[in-house]
């Protein structure tokens, strides 16, 4: 099938939500197909009893009466409609096969057949879990604009100009039964979550996929209009609305909107407004810290995107994130100054593990040595000739026990010095590895080993019975050590 082309059509299903929302236009390909028009009668709640008890084996017309509290002769009535109408066998003992999908509340379908339209996604390939039996196309103020502006109230005015979101410039899959199956399900699951939360006013035709037909062998290029809003409910940052308003969201659009985002720059600057969140003065504490979250995923789409190929990196990368935006904003207890360090040391430690998981040390070259033996290790770490290791950081390194490095480069869980050691042992060979590359001045290991002291110091109890002077932490500090573990590990991105 072909790559899609813009053609100059636009189709909206659905009113714009209410409060703050974006437009996007999305890409897809129509389908024009044929497909069976389903036919449900309607149980009332007397048939659907009968029918009930006698798929639950009480076919007795007395037994009937007697659980239902209706007529004997009324049941015999019922009976006689159900056997009519094709629920029931002959002699009213079992139901057939459209009374079982009748209870069931599945469609029944007869021989005829309509028309309708299937929408491919243009980014994804995938057919959308919805049938529309018409389209309802919308004219631009301007046929030959580029990015083309709406009129969307006509008393007022108002006009709206949509982002138009770039299609895939690969050949897209052609329409087939499995993926046909696949949206026919989630298109029932939807019906069915939309009338149970009893939203059946207003839904739209319920229509079946079952036994679809293609109409014409080429589909049509269009775009579709979708509102995003922020995402109130949800753990994401914005929410696609069901452009065909069957459910609140289109939960099939949602990751493809991220890959967009990534992909696209523009896009992101269109939408990040929904989410720029400020403290407001009748906010909860909850409420504050979820509303950090979420202007903290953002803020880690635009400053490092490149973390989304490493997710263990990008969550303590945005935990930090965090505690700094509480720090700016005034959050300067002790507790919260001690967490910012915690955090800082977390996410270095969690870039060693990967460090080491990447570039793993032939351990087997390492003499086996319980004791401390820092003469070895300063050799050791001398020999493998990192231009970051100064003889300060050497020294400072040399200190730890070789079976505990050792031991990290199996397991890498203990402490930062320890992973640090372990991480340099994996340059061993490896003409590419981040720190042979990267210098002194990129690096500064001494001032990621003082960090690590910092930590240890200030995680202890501290009072006058130690004979020690307190370690003082300020705001300034704090923030100086997560600025620091945020542009060290930003310098490892070209390698992740």
């Amino acid at each position: 099938m072909a790559a899609f082309v813009e053609s100059g059509l636009y189709l909206k299903f659905d009113a714009k939500p209410r409060g703050k929302r974006k437009a996007l236009l999305w890409p897809v390909l129509v389908h024009r197909v044929l497909y069976p028009d389903p036919k449900r009668p309607q149980l009332n709640l007397l048939q659907r009893a009968v029918l009930g008890l006698v798929r639950a084996k009480t076919v007795r017309a007395e037994e009937l009466a007697e659980l239902t509290g209706l007529h004997l002769n009324l049941i015999k009535l019922i009976q006689a409609q159900c056997v009519s109408n094709g629920w029931l066998v002959d002699n009213a003992d079992a139901l057939t096969l459209n009374g079982e999908r009748l209870l069931d509340d599945q469609d029944v379908a007869d021989t005829n057949m309509k028309s309708g339209y299937l929408l491919q996604d243009a980014l994804t390939g995938k057919i959308w879990p919805r049938l529309v039996v018409q389209l309802s196309q919308m004219e631009p103020v301007d046929q030959m604009a580029r990015f083309p502006e709406f009129m969307i109230e006509r008393k007022t005015g108002q006009s709206i100009r949509p982002f138009k979101i770039a299609a895939a410039h690969t050949k897209l899959p052609s329409l087939d039964h499995e993926s046909l199956m696949f949206a026919y399900r989630d298109y029932r699951e939807d019906y069915s979550a939309s009338r149970q939360l009893g939203e059946s006013t207003g839904l739209p035709e319920h229509v079946s996929l079952q036994g679809v037909q293609r109409l014409d062998a080429i589909a049509q290029p269009a775009r579709v209009l979708v509102w995003v809003t922020a995402d109130e409910h949800g753990q994401g940052l914005w929410a696609v609305k069901d452009p065909f308003g069957l459910r609140e969201n289109a939960w099939w659009l949602q990751e493809s909107l991220l890959q967009a985002i990534e992909q696209d720059d523009r896009l992101l600057t269109h939408l990040e407004t929904l989410v720029g969140i400020a403290r407001i003065e009748n906010q909860t504490v909850d409420e504050w810290l979820e509303a950090l979250r979420k202007q903290t995923e953002l803020q880690v789409l635009i400053e490092y995107p490149w973390v989304e190929r490493q997710p263990d990196i990008k969550r303590h990368l945005a935990a930090l994130l965090v505690r700094r935006e509480k720090l700016q904003q005034g959050d300067n207890s002790h507790q919260e100054l001690d967490a910012a360090l915690v955090e800082s040391q977390k996410l270095l430690e969690v870039l060693m593990q990967w460090l080491i998981r990447t570039y793993p040390a032939d351990v087997g070259v390492l003499p086996a040595q319980q004791r401390l033996d820092f003469k070895l290790n300063q050799n050791l770490l001398k020999a493998l000739q990192v231009p970051a290791l100064t003889a300060d950081v050497i020294n400072l390194l040399a200190r730890q026990k070789l079976d505990q490095v050792i031991r990290a480069c199996a397991t890498p869980v203990s402490s930062l010095k320890a992973l640090l050691f372990a991480a340099v042992m994996g340059t061993l060979n490896e003409s590419r590895h981040p720190l042979k590359v990267m210098g002194q001045n990129e690096l500064q290991l001494k001032k990621l080993l003082e960090l690590a002291d910092l930590r240890n110091q200030s995680s202890h109890a501290q009072s006058s019975f130690t004979g020690k002077q307190p370690i003082q932490l300020t705001t300034r500090v704090a923030l100086d050590s997560i600025q620091f573990a945020l542009s060290f590990t930003a310098q490892f991105k070209e390698w992740m």
